[in-house]
């Protein structure tokens, strides 16, 4: 089995990859399989493997590093369910650190089961252009470190989105080939089934794991403290004819809100789902998209939206903004709603033990 652990900054565009990825491997008649990593037990993108059909197995309320036996214990679930030929695990994307502690041990145990590790690491190119740059980045230093130094640890950093910068791409390629001499690097736009293929057959023929990352965890621990985490399900039956247009007013007036705090986002993910589909929205700091375009023109009730939001913010602060926007949209309509599991709270990430 080839286990493909994939890392990088939130909103990199790690799980379009990954689901793109699938559908060559399906359409050749490969066994897959996914493991969902995110800090929360409502995690949008394992609703959004659902739809794929894939064996999908999540490891919430931390990272594979901090919860390495879990990761483990999905990992076997999975191999004995699915019996995969190829497995991604998608990790945390404020999470830094993992070949040390989880891909080191992880090659040595596989080698006994003939499983092969890698590891690669994606990176949105408008952050790496700024990065490359010496620009600041829209987040604080703690948070700018993590970043940093998930470029450092990897040995295969793919710079995805490049369909945003067509013109600039090669460019900063050629930079980011001179500031990381040795690694193997990729300029992809992970949109579709074939521009993730060479990303594909790199990884059939990777390169060796790098050595352990030498890690500051005082900025590290700093920094995923500073990005609060949120989730929540909805559930809701709005007026027949107008499910549509509530979904999008409730999503617009959250955005707004977080667009108005002046925080920066690194990622918002929604769910949508309704009784027979399900569309998944995510956004970042940088993105102006429209959105609204995405969501199916009808919705049958009842709805259910997934919310992860990891932003630059307090806790409570958070948590307060997206209750605003709900009493705003949902309940100044007179539209009841079930909400389930709502959580916030800044991450803690251990110590190097």
């Amino acid at each position: 089995m080839d286990l493909h652990v994939i890392g990088g900054f939130l909103g990199s565009g790690k799980t379009t990859a990954i689901i793109n990825a699938l559908k060559t491997l399906l359409a050749e008649g490969r066994r897959v399989g996914v493991i969902t990593n995110d800090k929360g037990h409502y995690q949008v993108d394992t609703a959004f493997m659902g739809t794929a059909d894939v064996p999908t197995a999540e490891v919430p309320g931390g990272c594979f590093r901090c919860n390495y036996g879990d990761f483990l214990e999905r990992i076997a679930q999975l191999q004995q369910q699915a019996r995969p030929e190829v497995l991604f695990a998608e990790s945390v994307g404020s999470c830094v650190d993992l070949v040390g502690p989880v891909l080191l041990p992880l090659r040595a145990l596989g080698e006994q089961d003939g499983v092969r590790v890698t590891y690669s690491v994606f990176t949105d190119i408008r952050l790496l252009r700024r990065y490359l740059a010496g620009l600041p980045l829209p987040f604080s230093d703690n948070i700018s470190y993590i970043f940093a130094q998930q470029l450092v640890e990897t040995n295969i950093l793919v710079i995805n989105k490049a369909d945003l910068l067509p013109e600039e791409g090669e460019a900063i390629l050629e930079q980011a080939r001179n500031r990381f001499p040795g690694k193997t690097l990729l300029l992809q736009s992970s949109l579709t089934p074939e521009g993730v293929a060479p990303w594909l057959a790199l990884l059939h023929d990777a390169p060796p794991l790098p050595p352990a990352l030498a890690l500051d965890y005082g900025p590290y621990i700093a920094g995923a403290a500073e990005l609060a985490w949120f989730d929540e399900r909805l559930t809701f039956t709005p007026p027949q004819g107008q499910e549509r247009a509530v979904v999008i007013r409730m999503l617009a007036a959250m955005l707004e809100n977080l667009r108005k705090s002046g925080c920066p986002v690194a990622h918002v993910k929604f769910f949508i789902q309704d009784t027979g589909t399900g569309v998944k929205l995510s956004f970042t700091t940088l993105d102006e998209q429209d959105w609204e375009q995405a969501i199916p023109q009808r919705l049958r009730a009842p709805v259910t939206v997934l919310i992860n939001a990891r932003v630059q913010m307090a806790a409570d602060e958070l948590r307060a903004l997206m209750a605003a926007a709900l009493r705003a949209t949902l309940t100044s309509a007179g539209v009841s709603y079930q909400s389930t599991g709502v959580n916030a709270y800044a991450p803690q990430v251990p110590g190097n033990a």
